[in-house]
């Protein structure tokens, strides 16, 4: 019955602390609690009144009853639903039960619409057997206080336990920002910042706040949902740790903290991994900004692997009854966060909740704030012991690879204080270190690290080429450019390779030659066609040259004769492709020794010229031999005109000659780059009247009955744009 009067004569005392806050923003909720918490636990309880035995973990059968009961209580209810489940979707991370079994402690863990667990500390609901079953109680229920008061401080986080009596009365005022720390895991390295304000924000229907603004203010959670190595965030000295606790337990929570003398503050690391912490960092031992700290993991009041980092002074650290050091943050600015003069903050937290200290900006998408490509951190702090390394193969000066292929052998040794996590090839492209190769994690057992490296996925290397060592380290700080030296690459990568196919012949004396062509690496420089009379032998002057971009080329023989064809490409750095084995051809072509004029000859000379209509066209055949054809043009209007003769088949290339009236005095001339090309011709003749086109073709020995053109002629108007620049 006293117990039962105590009990009462409390909840009038916080229903009238509640009443005087009520006015104030903030959550309130929390202090509320510890002062309901801090007068059960103090004088105000009998002397005789029992220690309430630990929390123990629910079992999964009760687990199940109790999601079922917050998800009929509380999902299900459209009155009560909080806007933030439309980003949000709580699942339950563990639950606990006191010895009687009469009440529940539910952890609740949130997973964003992109399918994450957020990784930091769970909120909290409780609840409490009744006859018809779970009944659960949000932080905002009046008879939370009670219930909460009645739990064992032992077995609660200390995010949400009172300052014991020693430091209540003290503050943890700091006149200005502290600077100089650094983010907590490797320079170079990213890590998403899962929250900070986001610790104490009242969202009670998701079990929010889970630590109070007095405590969480400046504490942040970084992950990337993994376990990934720690690094101080300024240099301290070791108060205490400890990394014995499972990984994954919430009952059990592994810790570093490390104070700095000079401002007398301390830093406190939460969630390790289990035995990461090293052997060396014992109490008092010193530890370099930068230094490794030990694994970020999911121990204790956690719903997923981060590392919770904050700053408290003096006056306020104690070692809480949860197992680990607890108190005020205080304001730091991190020096390699370029936003907010030092403070990180998330897109949701700037978007959704007050600001605080002016921190305005994320980095991301403001306007989809929980994009998973947003509040990536890249870390600052460089490593206080790097890892080091040496190659041990190549050796400066050799000659690598001469005609053996594209892969070299690399050995190396690498050493670090932690530990190596990998080595790799580096060499020099274009003044830039590249990686080469694969990331080496495994040495032999002798210490060495032994792999084979493809030199042409690098580059087309040939020369001198600069290599050397990269190493990483545990932690992930790189040694980027160690034991570099110069070597002589003979080509790294095999020359290019071609095929040509069948020759594609028609009734004249050019044939079309296509081919395929792989590159191996360096990029194609171009190819060489080598022709030979049949039976003949190869000759050098007997070679055409072809740019790197072209597939096919037309080729003009002499009549009644048979030539073979091969090819060979040539790569960027001039290596040649070798020649087909025992000095064989790839194709052949016999060329006709005559062939059948077109209807319109004879069309030889002016007098016997064809009219070429404005706006129309006609076609021609180069037959027989180095035989012309004339044209006859009406220009009733000087203007400009386009003439043009396109290669319809049989790699029909002309020359044109505009002649005037006469036949005799040549106006202007055009003529195709190559056989199977087309030819263009623009003029403006001076006056209107009757003038002569002469098409010739364009090599003496071209023709063929299949060796045909076609004319058009059109009059062209130029259009000028105007030109633009800023």
């Amino acid at each position: 019955m006293q117990w039962g009067m105590e009990i009462a004569s409390i909840m009038k005392l916080t229903i009238s602390i509640d009443a005087i806050l009520t006015p104030f923003t903030g959550p309130v909720m929390l202090l509320r609690r510890f002062l309901t918490i801090w007068m059960l636990s103090c004088s105000l309880l009998p002397l005789s009144a029992p220690i309430n035995p630990p929390l123990l973990p629910a079992p999964q059968e009760t687990q199940n009853d109790l999601w079922s009961a917050f998800s009929q209580q509380v999902l299900s209810n459209a009155a009560i639903r909080p806007l933030a489940l439309d980003l949000f979707t709580p699942e339950l991370d563990t639950a606990f039960l006191t010895a009687d079994g009469q009440t529940a402690v539910l952890w609740l863990a949130l997973r964003d619409d992109h399918g994450r667990r957020l990784a930091t500390e769970p909120g909290i609901v409780l609840a409490r057997q009744t006859s018809a079953g779970w009944q659960v109680l949000l932080p905002n229920d009046p008879a939370w206080e009670v219930i909460f008061a009645s739990l064992p401080l032992e077995s609660l986080p200390a995010e949400i336990q009172p300052l014991p009596p020693q430091v209540q009365d003290q503050e943890a005022v700091i006149n200005a920002p502290l600077t100089g720390y650094y983010l907590p895991y490797a320079a170079g390295t990213a890590r998403w910042l899962e929250g900070s304000i986001s610790h104490f924000q009242s969202i009670p229907e998701l079990g929010y706040p889970s630590c109070s603004i007095e405590y969480c203010r400046y504490a942040y959670d970084f992950t990337d949902y993994t376990s990934f190595p720690l690094l101080a965030s300024k240099e301290g000295f070791v108060l205490a740790s400890r990394d014995s606790c499972p990984d994954g337990s919430p009952t059990c929570t592994n810790y570093i903290v490390l104070h700095n003398r000079a401002e007398d503050t301390y830093q406190i690391y939460l969630h390790l991994a289990h035995n990461t912490i090293p052997d060396k960092l014992t109490p008092g031992a010193f530890v370099q900004r930068g230094q490794y700290i030990g694994d970020s993991d999911d121990t204790g009041y956690s719903t997923s692997q981060h590392v919770h980092f904050m700053v408290v002074n003096k006056n306020t650290l104690f070692f809480s009854r949860s197992g680990y050091y607890w108190g005020r943050s205080i304001d730091i600015r991190f020096a390699d966060v370029p936003i907010n003069n030092g403070i990180p903050r998330n897109c949701y937290e700037v978007t959704r909740f007050p600001i605080f200290d002016g921190a305005t900006e994320c980095l991301g998408n403001k306007f989809d704030p929980r994009n998973p490509a947003n509040d990536w951190y890249i870390s600052g702090n460089i490593g206080a012991f790097p890892p080091t390394g040496s190659l041990t193969r190549p050796a400066g000066g050799a000659t690598l690879l001469q005609g053996t292929g594209s892969v070299i052998d690399v050995t190396a040794t690498a050493s670090d204080d932690v530990r190596v996590a990998a080595v790799r090839l580096a060499v020099k492209v274009n003044g830039n270190w590249v990686e080469a190769g694969p990331k080496v994690s495994t040495a032999t057992p002798t210490g060495l690290y032994d792999w084979d490296v493809d030199l042409c996925s690098v580059a087309p290397l040939n020369g001198e080429v600069e290599l050397a060592l990269q190493v990483w380290d545990h932690e992930g700080n790189l040694a980027a450019a160690l034991s570099p030296r110069t070597v002589q690459v003979d080509h790294a990568c095999p020359p290019s390779t071609s095929q040509l196919k069948p020759a594609e012949g028609f009734a004249s004396t050019a044939v079309r030659l296509s081919w395929d062509a792989l590159d191996n690496g360096a990029g194609f420089g171009g190819f060489e066609l080598q022709w030979r009379l049949e039976p003949g032998a190869w000759q050098e002057g007997g070679i055409v040259n072809i740019p790197a971009h072209r597939r096919s080329i037309w080729f003009v023989g002499e009549a009644a004769k048979t030539y073979a064809f091969r090819l060979r490409a040539i790569d960027i750095n001039g290596q040649a492709e070798d020649w087909p084995a025992a000095d064989a051809a790839e194709t052949f072509v016999a060329f006709p020794s005559s062939c059948q004029s077109d209807e319109h000859e004879p069309d030889d000379t002016p007098s016997q010229a064809r009219m070429l209509p404005i706006g129309g066209a006609v076609s021609g055949g180069l037959c027989p031999q180095n035989n012309p054809d004339w044209f006859r043009i009406t220009i009733d209007q000087p203007d400009n005109y386009l003439l043009s003769a396109f290669s319809q088949s049989g790699g029909a290339a002309v020359r044109l000659r505009l002649f005037d009236e006469t036949g005799l005095t040549e106006v202007t001339s055009a003529q195709a780059a190559a056989a199977g090309e087309n030819t263009f011709l623009r003029f403006q003749p001076s006056a209107a009247g009757l003038y002569y086109l002469k098409v010739e073709p364009l090599q003496t020995n071209l023709f063929g009955s299949e060796a045909v053109y076609r004319l058009t002629l059109w009059p062209v108007q130029d259009t000028f744009l105007p030109l633009i620049s800023r």
